[in-house]
C-alpha cells in the first residue's frame, strides 16, 4: 500500500488522498506490471483473513476507471489544483525493480490528473527510517501479518500505534472502534466492529491499498531474504 502523510498539506485533505487513490488502476498493476499472481487491492485487510469474512472495500471499488479519473480530477479542482496549479509530490519507495516499476506506472496514472510526482528511492533501512520519522509525502509500504487476524492489519492505522502508523492517520471514532473490538470476545460481533473501522478508514483514505500478496509469492520472498513484515 502507499502511506500518505496526514501531517503534511495538502495530503491532510481527504479529497487529495482520495483523488490519488481513485486514479490508481490496480488491475493494470497486477496484470501488466507485476504479472506474478498478485491481486488488485481495494481494502486494507486482505480477503481470506481469519476471523473476519469479507473485508470492507473502498466505496468506489466498482466504479468504471474512466469515471474514477473524472471524479479524481473534480476532487483536486475542489481543493484548488489544476493546470495552472498542479499538485506536486514526492513518491518514495525502497529499492526494488518491482517497486520502481509500480511507482513509474502510478506516476503515469497520476499525470493524467495533472499531478507531478517525483520518484525517490533508497535502500530499505533508509526508506523505513523516512517512514517512521514521517518524512515523506507518499511512500510505498508492505505488510505481512504476524498472525491471521484482521487486527494485525487494522492496528497499523490506530493513533496509539505510533511510528508504525506511518501516515499518522488519527481518527477518534476509528480508535474507539478498535478499542471496542479488543474488548469483544464474540468473534462475529468483533468482526462486525472491525469492518466498521475499516469502512471508516477506507472512506477517509487513511492509506492507499494497491495489491495483495499471494501465498506462493510470500514463500518466494522469504526464501530470497525479502524484508520480513514490511
Amino acid at each position: 500500500y502507499y502511506a500518505v502523510n496526514h501531517n503534511r498539506a495538502p495530503f491532510d485533505d481527504r479529497r487529495v488522498r482520495e483523488a490519488l487513490s481513485l486514479a490508481i488502476e490496480r488491475e493494470a498493476i497486477a496484470d501488466k506490471v507485476l504479472k506474478t499472481g498478485e491481486l488488485p487491492g481495494y481494502s486494507f485487510v486482505p480477503p481470506g483473513t481469519g476471523n473476519y469474512g469479507e473485508p470492507t472495500y473502498v466505496p468506489w471499488k466498482d466504479m468504471p476507471y474512466k469515471d474514477r479519473v473524472a471524479r479524481a480530477k473534480a476532487l483536486l479542482q475542489e481543493v484548488g489544483f489544476g493546470p495552472a496549479k498542479p499538485l506536486r509530490l514526492t513518491l518514495k519507495y525502497n529499492t526494488s525493480e518491482n517497486h520502481k516499476r509500480i511507482a513509474v506506472a502510478i506516476q503515469s496514472m497520476w499525470k493524467q490528473l495533472g499531478v507531478q510526482a517525483e520518484l525517490f528511492n533508497s535502500e530499505v533501512k533508509v526508506h523505513y527510517n523516512y517512514l517512521e520519522e514521517n518524512d515523506f509525502d507518499v511512500a510505498r509500504v508492505g505488510w505481512i501479518a504476524d498472525y491471521n487476524d484482521p487486527q494485525n492489519f487494522l492496528f497499523l492505522l490506530q493513533t496509539s500505534t505510533g511510528k508504525l502508523n506511518y501516515g499518522r492517520f488519527s481518527n477518534p471514532e476509528y480508535d474507539r472502534l478498535m478499542e471496542q473490538a479488543s474488548r469483544t470476545n464474540a468473534l462475529q460481533a468483533r468482526a462486525g466492529i472491525l469492518r466498521r473501522a475499516e469502512a471508516l478508514a477506507m472512506a477517509e483514505t487513511a492509506a492507499i491499498p494497491i495489491y495483495y500478496y499471494v501465498s506462493k509469492n510470500l514463500v518466494q520472498r522469504y526464501v530470497k531474504g525479502w524484508e520480513p513484515n514490511t
